[in-house]
């Protein structure tokens, strides 16, 4: 009960706040692992490449290279024969048969130079693009119930001190095109991060709003004759949303995309242009950048879009943007005294193809805010605060079966609560991202 109550009063304390920005916006798993490690750069000027590809060329299991380039892949050994491939938008694919790989790579992409500037020529303008990748989405992506592996982590900074770090392994049920009930998952590994900073931005009003609140819980149980049960901690079950707040982003084929600049009924709201063809798996992509015009349900936003020329699939999309204060919440804002400014935010959904059809690969999304709260009488306290969210794709299969109610996750539930490990995995040989 006292869970239940202080949870109530954390939303309500802290959303106003800042919790609002985020809310804007079975072989395979044998134990009998090889790890292959490396790092990945571009070979002109030696720099790493973020979140490149790294996966089987002949079946849907791979992983993604961190910030610095990194990456470790677990494979199973069933899977020695086949071979790595290493691919990044704009470069040449990389490919190296497993048996011939070094435990530690260093690896070296070199920028494609197949670039075409047919599209410069083309009859179609880039909001035709977007209109044919919109039209083309049955044609594309894959239609029929398929199941994925993925991995999930979320975290929030405060002043370079990390508060709080999550990660999981989701077993996903996305539904067939079309289908009105939303995509299923279910929890199979958990792991907190223990021994983190405690949050500290307004720290003594919360605790003694959170005191108040207890005193409060304790007198109400007693008078019921209940047994009152401590077991909140508002550093652990600070709660960013989960994995579904950045899903359901992405998810095109559903047209459950939060995407402004996809929504026709926006189009006049941004402007499109081409730039530079790009060179990805033996596709052409098309480069559109897009550019609101005006602010958009308190967000203004830019970014990239790029679509295949062949068959006009959304490959991958990169934006950025500025949030606002929605006008519902500056008066609660002033009236505590507290500034927010630099709330600026970016995310990231890449897809890939395999046997023709196209599938989600990565969701990521990360945000700035800074805040500050004035005293009369003392110190002012001042946060900045780093959001992020990412969840990759590392495994597809394609017989796949809804979720049973009792295990699909809820995220307005306690992650740990939640773990439903039924086909027996661990997090020993489990493709993560590297930290």
């Amino acid at each position: 009960m006292f869970r239940q109550i202080t949870k109530r009063l954390m939303q309500k304390l802290i959303t106003p706040y800042f919790v609002f920005f985020i809310l804007i916006y079975s072989s395979a798993f044998s134990q009998n692992k090889s790890v292959v490690s490396g790092v990945i750069t571009n070979k002109e000027d030696n720099l790493p490449l973020p979140f490149a590809s790294v996966t089987l060329k002949n079946y849907p299991m791979g992983t993604l290279s961190n910030e610095n380039g990194e990456f470790d892949f677990y494979i199973p050994d069933s899977k020695r024969n086949d071979t790595i491939q290493i691919s990044f938008i704009g470069f040449n694919n990389y490919e190296l048969p497993i048996t011939s790989a070094l435990s530690e790579l260093k690896i070296e992409l070199q920028p494609s130079n197949e670039v075409l500037d047919e599209v410069i020529l083309s009859k179609l303008s880039p909001l035709d693009y977007i209109k044919n990748a919109l039209e083309n989405i049955d044609k594309n992506y894959q239609q029929d119930p398929f199941q994925t592996i993925a991995y999930y982590r979320e975290k929030l900074i405060e002043n370079n001190q990390t508060i709080s770090k999550k990660e999981g392994v989701f077993k996903t049920h996305y539904t067939a095109t079309g289908d009105s009930s939303k995509n299923q998952h279910q929890l199979l590994l958990y792991k907190p991060t223990e021994n983190l900073q405690n949050f500290q931005f307004m720290r003594k009003w919360i605790d003694k709003r959170i005191e108040k609140e207890t005193k409060k819980a304790k007198k109400k149980a007693k008078k019921k004759g209940e047994i009152f049960e401590d077991d909140f901690d508002f550093d652990r079950d600070m709660n960013m949303g989960g994995p579904e707040t950045i899903i359901n982003m992405a998810d095109i084929r559903n047209g459950s995309s939060n995407n402004n600049f996809l929504n026709p009924k926006h189009f006049k709201k941004y402007e499109y242009t081409f730039g530079d063809e790009k060179y990805f798996n033996g596709d052409i992509l098309v480069t559109i950048h897009y550019k609101a015009l005006k602010k958009i349900e308190s967000v203004k936003d830019q970014g990239t879009v790029l679509i295949s020329k062949g068959d006009y699939a959304i490959a991958l999309i990169e934006g950025s943007g500025v949030l606002t204060v929605p006008v519902l919440a500056k008066p609660i804002i002033f009236l505590v005294g507290l500034s927010v400014s630099n709330p600026k935010f970016r995310n990231t959904v890449s897809y890939q193809k395999y046997k023709d059809k196209w599938y989600p690969k990565l969701f990521r999304w990360d945000a700035t805010i800074s805040l500050k709260k004035s005293h009369l009488f003392s110190e002012n306290e001042q946060a900045n605060l780093k959001i992020g969210q990412v969840f990759f794709i590392n495994q597809l299969e394609y017989v796949s079966t809804a979720i049973p109610k009792e295990k699909r996750f809820d995220s307005s539930e306690d992650m740990e609560e939640q773990v439903h490990n039924d086909i027996n995995i661990s997090w020993q040989g489990m493709n993560v991202i590297k930290d």
